[in-house]
């Protein structure tokens, strides 16, 4: 069976989702065999189940420059249910670079917590919940630690060189702000647009097509948000340019379309 009945890959994943969402991040969901290498992060929550080719996917993807996060519960069995003879998680020891040596689910009603080192923007006491790995590390750097129990001062989170990526490790489970915290970490190496700047009220999102794009905004507000405009868009709804500064109604909806530059063609002389 599952070493911790409570941690629930849905609720694993939503915490990773909300963080990316709250700022306006576009999100794809992917398997592993998918080709990964257009995408800047790839997040693999609970990959409890790590079939032989997929490891070597996620290997490929940070080789050539990807930034993987993954966290505990990875990597426990292979595609025959069988658990690694060579360590946790499964064949990727090397690209994480440490061992989950064993772990300690934890019950809802207690928690450990983490201490951070270096760069990580810690907003919060971050609880570390559910689930604790007995990491050993082996060549990986150790961002953050557990604060007590038997494993105080182990790696709970930890990040490390692999080819021209990185393969970045949670050993835990924690709250939301821990996921908005981690997010604002990973845009100090790797840049992860997003496509227009509103306030957290407001939700975008992009399509794009040749040299068009087109944003759908939403305000999730009953009250009006004021938005500025660096350019002018045009809006398909009420067919008005919108320059400047727009003040947006409450719970209203823009469709705006950002049309690039025409080319102009120089004649020789």
């Amino acid at each position: 069976g599952h070493p911790n009945k409570h941690l629930k890959l849905r609720d694993h994943i939503q915490l990773f989702y909300n963080a990316l969402h709250s700022r306006n991040i576009p999100v794809d969901f992917a398997r592993p065999t998918d080709d990964l290498s257009k995408y800047k992060v790839v997040f693999a929550p609970s990959l409890y189940l790590l079939a032989g080719g997929e490891a070597d996917r996620l290997k490929l993807y940070v080789q050539n420059g990807g930034v993987l996060v993954a966290t505990c519960n990875t990597g426990l069995v292979d595609e025959h249910n069988i658990a690694p003879d060579n360590g946790y998680p499964h064949d990727m020891t090397d690209l994480f670079g440490l061992e989950v040596i064993e772990f300690d689910p934890l019950p809802p009603a207690e928690e450990n917590h983490m201490v951070f080192k270096g760069t990580f923007p810690a907003t919060h006491m971050h609880p570390a919940r559910l689930w604790c790995d007995i990491i050993e590390p082996k060549g990986c750097d150790v961002v953050a630690t557990f604060a007590k129990d038997f494993y105080a001062g182990r790696p709970a989170l930890t990040i490390n060189n692999f080819g021209d990526g990185k393969a970045i490790y949670i050993g835990t489970v924690s709250h939301q702000y821990f996921y908005d915290d981690l997010v604002t970490w990973l845009r100090q190496f790797r840049e992860l647009q997003t496509p227009m700047k509103t306030p957290t009220t407001v939700e975008v999102s992009v399509r794009e097509k040749d040299d068009t794009k087109i944003f759908f905004m939403l305000n999730h507000q009953n009250a009006p948000v004021r938005i500025q405009f660096q350019k002018p868009m045009h809006d398909f709804l009420t067919a008005t340019v919108l320059a400047g500064n727009y003040d947006m109604p409450p719970y209203g909806v823009l469709v705006l379309e950002e049309r690039a530059p025409e080319k102009t063609a120089e004649t020789g002389s």
